[in-house]
């Protein structure tokens, strides 16, 4: 008998999968044991991982280094002395905010008019609710929850090789990540083993580590970032849970809800990209998957999440319309090719940050009143007519052939796959 048959009517099954579970637990112990030592041992880390001292003269204020040194701001005394003020301002209202657990009657106009960044860490655990989410989840399922997802993702978590390698490549031009097994990558690593186990539901997806690595930014506690993490995936404001389920359902409904606002609000963009067979899987797939972070300079994506948080899910939708308003002279008279490089660079653009945000204050006020600053249910989204569906790909040949030129440009497909582990 041939030897490839004979092994193949001699396999075990059985056998099989319980060498599969032991590779794959030798695996994981030996991540988690790495994490464990952090810096203590750098024999496995390459030289180019390791800082360059002559990066700290490359720092923006934001802990981003870059490749070109950064010329110092120069400091104006009455923009000093008006930036003192209006944090003194936040202190007393964040004090009385702690004292009496109310929202400050005052908050939302602060928040629109940007809130101070050195206050953000105390600010944004208000607005998240990690307080009162951590001791809910606690009164219900017992103490030392986050200690235990940890623990208990040492043991058991499938995701474990997938968030090593994702860590690896998460801010690594901030301060803060850049160290290999450095004491943030610890973190970061460790809230993302936790939760998938603590939300089975979702597990791990990429996409997720970016915004718990702006948590940690901000909060530096991880267990502060892991109930923060809850909060935006289970939370009733946020609802970012079904973004990283799999087949990822809300970013095709918002996805399919942005065309529908974008041929009302803005007829002669969409009327535009639609001529051009421009898809938003092209431009707004991480918008909404990561609200924004990555493709808008960073003071302005934070100033979407200060208002994100406050406002809650109506913001990512909002924001789309808001960015192809504010840019619908420039985005009409652009080829194909032109529309990728501007919508998908806009993160090193200059861009005029005031004028974006009172653009999304107007866009936000207008879907309200037209009652569609929520995303329709899905059953809605499925009676779409099929030429406005994402999900239905025009049939014409000629077409064809310009998307499929236009992809190989993009170095990829123009439709996410439905997968969970989707690469970003």
């Amino acid at each position: 008998m041939d030897p490839a048959l004979l092994a193949r009517a001699n396999f075990d099954s059985n056998s099989y999968d319980a060498e599969r579970e032991r590779e794959r637990a030798e695996e994981r112990e030996r991540i988690f044991e790495r994490y464990t030592q952090g810096r203590s041992r750098t024999d496995d880390i390459e030289p180019w991982e390791e800082p360059n001292f002559s990066h700290y003269m490359k720092k923006d204020r934001y802990g981003f280094i870059h490749e070109k040194p950064i010329p110092m701001e120069p400091l104006d005394k009455k923009s000093l002395e008006k930036k003192q003020i209006k944090e003194k301002k936040w202190l007393r209202m964040v004090k009385h905010w702690q004292e009496t657990n109310r929202v400050p009657e005052d908050l939302k106009s602060r928040i629109w008019k940007g809130c101070p960044d050195s206050l953000r860490g105390q600010v944004w655990p208000l607005m998240l609710r990690i307080r009162e989410i951590k001791q809910s989840n606690e009164k219900t399922h017992g103490p030392n929850m986050y200690e235990r997802m940890k623990e208990k993702a040492r043991r058991k978590s499938p995701d474990i090789r997938q968030i090593d390698l994702d860590v690896h490549r998460t801010y690594r031009n901030h301060e803060m990540f850049q160290l290999k097994y450095g004491v943030m990558q610890q973190k970061l690593f460790y809230v993302l083993a936790g939760y998938s186990m603590f939300n089975k539901e979702v597990g791990y997806c990429q996409g997720m580590a970016n915004v718990v690595a702006l948590m940690l930014m901000y909060l530096h506690e991880e267990e502060d970032a892991f109930w923060a993490l809850t909060s935006l995936l289970r939370g009733e404001r946020y609802k970012m849970n079904d973004f990283f389920t799999p087949r990822l359902p809300k970013l095709f409904r918002c996805l399919d809800h942005h065309m529908v606002l974008r041929k009302k609000f803005i007829p002669s963009v969409h009327k535009h990209l639609k001529k051009l067979q421009y898809e938003p899987t092209l431009y707004a797939t991480k918008w909404f998957l990561q609200c924004y972070l990555d493709k808008l300079p960073f003071s302005l994506a934070l100033r979407v999440w200060d208002i994100f948080l406050l406002e809650g899910e109506e913001i990512e939708t909002a924001m789309a319309i808001a960015i192809l308003r504010t840019f619908k002279k420039t985005l009409i008279k652009q080829n194909d090719e032109q529309l990728n490089d501007f919508l998908c660079r806009l993160c090193e653009s200059q861009l005029d940050e005031e004028k974006i945000i009172d653009n999304l204050s107007e866009v936000l006020l207008d879907l309200r009143r037209q009652r569609m600053s929520h995303l329709p249910k899905e059953k809605i989204i499925e009676e779409l007519k099929p030429s406005e569906s994402l999900s239905t790909l025009p049939s014409n040949k000629k077409v064809k052939k310009k998307k499929k030129n236009r992809d190989m440009n993009n170095g990829g497909t123009n439709t996410l796959p439905s997968m969970h582990m989707t690469s970003l």
